[in-house]
Parts: C-alpha cells; sequence; structure tokens
C-alpha cells in the first residue's frame, strides 16, 4: 500500500509540475478557455511547488524513520521524498529559462544572453547530476539527507524567486509570445515518467529479489526486537543440543578436532545452531563426515580449483581471535562471543558458505556473484549464503569472513 502511494503522488506531481514549466499566456491555442488559469499563474505555479514540498516532507520523515529502525530507506519511500521538489526545481527553472528567452529575443544584449546562459547551465546539472543526489539522498544518514532536502528546498526557493521577480519586472507582452508548441514539455516529462515505470516494471529477476529482501528485514527487525530477550535466557539454559538424534559440541582452537567426545572441556558450553535453507542439506551425513584436524575431504577433480580450499579456509577461520568451533556430522559451525558468524559444508568438489552480513553489502554481492543469495531459514537475522565453484575470487571469501567476523564481535 505504501508503494501504491508513492507512486501515486509521485505521478500526480510530474503530471501538474510538467504543466507548470509550460507557459500559460494563451491557453486558448489548445483549446482551454479558463482565464482564471492565466490570470494567476504564478501563483498556482507557487501553489504547485508547496504540495510538492508537503509530499517531499512527508516522506522524508517516513524515510528517516525507516533508517532509524531498519537501518535504510526503502527505493519507493526514497524517490517520493526526493524527486517532487527535485522535478519542480528543475520544471521553474525550464519556465523561467523560456522567459528569458523570450527576453533575450526583444532585448539581444549581453546581459540577458548570460542570464539565459545561467538558466540553462543550471538546468542541465540538476538533470544531470539528479542520478547521484537520489542514490546518495537513500545511502545518507538521517542529518545528512534532512541537510540535503534543505538545501534543495533553498534550490527550490531560489529557483522560483528569480523566475517570478523576471517574470514580473522583465517580462513584457507575455499574452504575445508564441508558445503553441512549448505543450510538447508537458508532453516529455509526462512520457520520461512512464519510461521509468516500464524500465522499474521489466527490472531483473535479481532485483526482485533485492527488493522482497527489503520487505523481509522490515519483519525481521521487528521479531528480532520481540524475541531477542527471550532468546537469551532460553541460550542461558541450555545445557545439551541435539538435532535429529546427532550430538554437537563446541572446539576451541586450543582443542584437537577428534571422533570421540571425551577429551573436550565439559565447561564449554553448547552454542545455537545457524538454520540452513533445504538445497544446503542434501547430502548425507557420511558424505561430509569428518577424519582428522584438518575436516579433510578427498575432492574429486574440477574444471575450476578451489583457491582458497576448504581446509585452507576452515584453518583461517580457526585462527582468528576468540573465535570458536562447532563440529556436526554435517557442517563446521563458527561463533564469537557466543554468536554464530559462519557456517562451511563441505561437500568435495565445492563447499558451501552460510554467513552473517550487512544488508547493503549482501546486496552488491547478491547482484555480482549468481551462487550467492539471502539464507531464508534465518527469518530472525539476517544471513547469506553461498556456493563456491571456484568461480568466487580469493580475496572476496576473505573478505567474507572478516566482514562477518567483525560483524558480530563489534
Amino acid at each position: 500500500m505504501k508503494k501504491f502511494f508513492s507512486n501515486f503522488f509521485i505521478f500526480i506531481i510530474v503530471l501538474l509540475v510538467s504543466l507548470a514549466a509550460v507557459p500559460w499566456n494563451n491557453l486558448s491555442q489548445w483549446g482551454i478557455t479558463v482565464t482564471v488559469l492565466t490570470d494567476y499563474e504564478m501563483y498556482i505555479k507557487g501553489v504547485i511547488g508547496i504540495l510538492a514540498l508537503i509530499i517531499g516532507l512527508i516522506y522524508l520523515f517516513i524515510a528517516n524513520s525507516e533508517y532509524k529502525e531498519f537501518g535504510y530507506v526503502n527505493k519507493t519511500t526514497n524517490r517520493a521524498a526526493f524527486i517532487p521538489l527535485y522535478i519542480y526545481t528543475i520544471a521553474i527553472m525550464i519556465f523561467g529559462g523560456l522567459i528569458n528567452y523570450y527576453i533575450y529575443s526583444n532585448s539581444s544584449s549581453t546581459t540577458n544572453l548570460l542570464i539565459l546562459a545561467f538558466f540553462g547551465i543550471v538546468t542541465l546539472n540538476l538533470i544531470v547530476y539528479g542520478y547521484i543526489f537520489i542514490k546518495n539522498f537513500r545511502e545518507e544518514t538521517n542529518g545528512k539527507r534532512t541537510a540535503h532536502f534543505i538545501l534543495l528546498l533553498e534550490f527550490a526557493a531560489i529557483a522560483s524567486g528569480l523566475t517570478y521577480w523576471f517574470y514580473t519586472y522583465k517580462l513584457t507582452n507575455y499574452s504575445t509570445i508564441g508558445t503553441y508548441y512549448m505543450i510538447l514539455i508537458a508532453g516529455a516529462g509526462i512520457l520520461l515518467y512512464f519510461i521509468h515505470l516500464i524500465a522499474c516494471s521489466s527490472k531483473s529477476k535479481k532485483n526482485q529479489e533485492i527488493e522482497e529482501m527489503e520487505e523481509e528485514i522490515n519483519d525481521l527487525t521487528k521479531t528480532n526486537k520481540k524475541h531477542r530477550s527471550s532468546k537469551h535466557k532460553n541460550r542461558l539454559q541450555k545445557d545439551v543440543v541435539t538435532k535429529d538424534n546427532k550430538k554437537t559440541m563446541i572446539v576451541s582452537n586450543q582443542q584437537t578436532i577428534v571422533s570421540s567426545e571425551g577429551n573436550i572441556d565439559p565447561t564449554n558450553l553448547i552454542y545455537e545452531d545457524v538454520p540452513v535453507d533445504p538445497e544446503f542439506t542434501k547430502t548425507t551425513a557420511s558424505d561430509n563426515k569428518p577424519n582428522s584436524i584438518e575436516y579433510y575431504i578427498e575432492k574429486p577433480k574440477m574444471f575450476k580449483s578451489l583457491d582458497p580450499t576448504f581446509d585452507e579456509l576452515v584453518a583461517y577461520v580457526r585462527g582468528m581471535p576468540n573465535v570458536v568451533t562447532k563440529l556436526d556430522d554435517d557442517r563446521i559451525t563458527f561463533y564469537v562471543d557466543r554468536k554464530p558468524f559462519l557456517v562451511l559444508m563441505n561437500l568435495g568438489n565445492y563447499y558451501r558458505m552460510v554467513f552473517k552480513y550487512d544488508l547493503e553489502k549482501g546486496i552488491r554481492l547478491i547482484i555480482k556473484y549468481p551462487t550467492i543469495s539471502k539464507n531464508k531459514s534465518t527469518r530472525e537475522e539476517l544471513w547469506f549464503k553461498a556456493n563456491n565453484y571456484g568461480d568466487i575470487p580469493k580475496d572476496i571469501i576473505y573478505q567474507i569472513v572478516k566482514y562477518s567476523y567483525d560483524n558480530v564481535n563489534a
């Protein structure tokens, strides 16, 4: 529903702003006989600007609220907060440029030419840098976002003031100016908006998954707040954890991984398992059973060699400070401060990773590497999963591990 209203308000503003960019000096040439529009043109266009400001302010508060609660701003909310005032500023600059074009036509002076060039250059820069503005607007903190919204408001106020001044004090014979084809400006603005809608509707499946992920994170965060205290109490009360009648145990970096439980320090607590999506557990326990401290499984020949190998990756993770290792039949789970941050599963010719990660960084990984996606089984926390067939670079693998560790250990 929020997405529908955001797009609806943006469409209304695009329609009104596109019309505001067109001179209304002679509406009868387009078959419109409402003279009040011409008589109060600047006031009506000012009201359109106020409407754009109100919509932008409403969604700015929503955007700041989303960022405060979830740590990011929804794309639709971001567009509804930024676009109305932004396109109004462009439209009023176009209108001011048209006014100064007719002023220059009547009086071809260097001063008038420089003023016309000023309107043109500023309008062009606003259009060109709009993509950068709106992208940064979403990624910024609430303080910077609010400051940039105020800056955008100042641009709109300056553009409106300059245009009103030239309209009132410099423009003569406004009603006789030929503006018949200027209606194409409004048509172009509306057409560009529909092109934007078509581009958004034909987005790739990967981008659709990212949007669904953002909606899912909303529920995730709310659920987390409700269950965090109860989960903490339950974790402290657990003495034994079993899964499918299989025992699991915690192994410190100083201990040897063996098949017997006799050498395990009984003071170690059993840590909570990380739920993994079903496709990650289709192998049998015998295929993944460890037989040495290296957790070594002989791997068949592949088209691509694994770098790092599963053994090298396990050794790297175990070498990180304060890491605790839990060994199961089908996986190895790594903890720091009793919090899981990584799960590794050896499947012979490739291995799987489930890791705790930041939303924005995880989305970038999903976009760049097709074998990485969100782990949907961890509904209460944000985890991602990856299959490494040898196509994920070594530095990216270590970067994932390092950031997952830092994310939990911060």
